[in-house]
């Protein structure tokens, strides 16, 4: 179950914010096919490093499909070993709606800003 891409189709990109024992992945642009090992290696990566939290800022993603959606489950599973979490950051409504279809909302929780996230 996927959207479909955007008109705009803006390049994909990946920022990690390192906090302590948590890190901020800020996503944006649209996740394909073609990028989403970049996705998959940035989380599962992170996931090994035995974080407390992971939080996923996904304000600026226009699109995302099932490989990219995959390679964050596959984060989750990873991380949740030493009790770790991933938690999503305003995804937009299209996002949202994917989660939500997809019952990825009930694997993570959807907080409104990063602050909110991290505490």
């Amino acid at each position: 179950m996927q959207a479909h891409p955007p008109v705009t189709d803006s390049p994909f990109s990946i920022k990690v914010d390192r906090r302590g024992d948590a890190a901020v992945v800020s996503l944006a642009g649209s996740c394909t096919m073609d990028v989403a090992g970049k996705l998959g290696e940035c989380v599962k990566g992170l996931a090994s490093e035995e974080l407390r939290l992971l939080v996923l800022e996904l304000s600026a993603l226009d699109f995302i499909e099932s490989t990219g959606l995959g390679s964050i489950v596959a984060g989750y599973l990873r991380i949740r070993r030493h009790r770790g979490e991933i938690r999503m950051v305003s995804p937009p409504p299209p996002i949202l709606h994917l989660l939500e279809i997809t019952r990825l909302t009930q694997l993570f929780t959807i907080h409104k800003t990063v602050e909110d996230a991290l505490s």
